[in-house]
C-alpha cells in the first residue's frame, strides 16, 4: 500500500510512518528537514520512503506535495492528515490573526489537503484519515482550536457522504491530551488561566495521556477497516463519552 502521511516529523505523525511498517510512505515536512532525513534513512528495507517539504497554508505547496507523491508512490492508496497547530488564548486576549492562522492551518488546510488528495483516492478506492481532537467535541483548549477542529469533524462527514459512491473512506481521530510538545504547550497555557479545558475532564483509565504509538494504531486501524466510514473516533482514555 503507498500511503502518504502529513506532518511525518510531528510526534504523531512520526508514530503513523512508523506503524505503517512494510507499506511504502511519503510524508511531508514543514521545518525539520534533518529529522525527515532520519525517518527517512530509519525505513525497513524494501520499502520506500521518501519526505518532500509542504505548507499546508500555500495551496501550491499542497498540490505540488501530492503530485510528487504520487509519483514516488505510483499512485495514492492512503492519507493520514496529522498537520496541526495550536495558539491557545482566551477570547479577551486573542487576536484575529492568532485566530486565523489556527483556522487556516487545522481546517482550510485540510480542506486543501482533501482536494489534492481526493482525485488520486478516487482512482485507488482509497482512504483518508485526518487528526482531529477532543476539543472539536468538547470545546477544549480554546476558541480558535476548538472551532477549527469542530469545523473538521463536519468536513469529515459530508466528504464520507460525497466520496463514499466512490469506493473512498474518509474518517479521523479525536484524541484527548496525547505525550507530545503541542500537548505540552496547552498544558502550559490552561496552567496560566482559568479557562476549564482538559483539567475539569477526567479520564477513567490509569493515564492522563496517551502516547502517540495508540494514536496511530487507531490510524492503522482506519486505513484497515473497509466498513467503517465518516468516523470520529474517540481516543481518550474515556474522557468523554458521545
Amino acid at each position: 500500500m503507498g500511503v502518504v502521511v502529513t506532518g511525518g516529523t510531528g510526534g504523531i505523525g512520526t508514530a503513523v510512518v512508523e506503524a505503517l511498517g512494510e507499506d511504502d510512505v511519503v510524508f511531508s515536512y514543514l521545518t525539520d528537514g534533518e529529522g525527515a532525513d532520519a525517518l527517512v534513512d530509519a525505513a525497513p528495507e524494501r520499502t520506500e520512503r521518501s519526505a518532500f517539504h509542504m505548507d499546508v497554508t500555500d495551496a501550491d505547496s499542497v498540490a505540488s506535495f501530492f503530485d510528487a507523491a504520487a509519483d514516488r508512490l505510483d499512485g495514492i492508496d492512503a492519507v493520514v492528515h496529522t498537520v496541526g497547530v495550536v495558539d491557545p488564548a482566551t477570547i479577551r486576549d486573542s487576536t484575529e490573526a492568532q485566530w486565523s492562522r489556527v483556522v487556516e492551518t487545522n481546517l482550510v488546510g485540510s480542506y486543501r489537503v482533501a482536494r489534492a488528495a481526493v482525485p488520486h483516492l478516487r482512482d485507488s478506492a482509497g482512504s483518508l484519515v485526518f487528526l482531529s481532537s477532543i476539543g472539536g467535541t468538547a470545546g477544549t483548549v480554546d476558541t480558535s482550536y476548538a472551532a477549527s477542529k469542530s469545523g473538521l469533524h463536519g468536513l469529515v462527514r459530508a466528504l464520507a457522504r460525497e466520496l463514499g459512491p466512490d469506493g473512498v473512506r474518509v474518517n479521523a481521530i479525536a484524541p484527548g491530551p496525547v505525550d507530545t510538545s503541542m500537548n505540552d504547550a496547552i498544558v502550559d497555557y490552561l496552567e496560566s488561566t482559568d479557562f476549564l479545558g482538559h483539567e475539569n475532564l477526567d479520564t477513567h483509565h490509569p493515564d492522563y495521556a496517551c502516547s502517540p504509538e495508540e494514536v496511530a494504531r487507531a490510524a492503522r486501524y482506519l486505513l484497515d477497516s473497509s466498513f467503517v466510514q465518516g468516523e470520529i473516533l474517540d481516543v481518550n482514555g474515556g474522557m468523554q463519552f458521545r
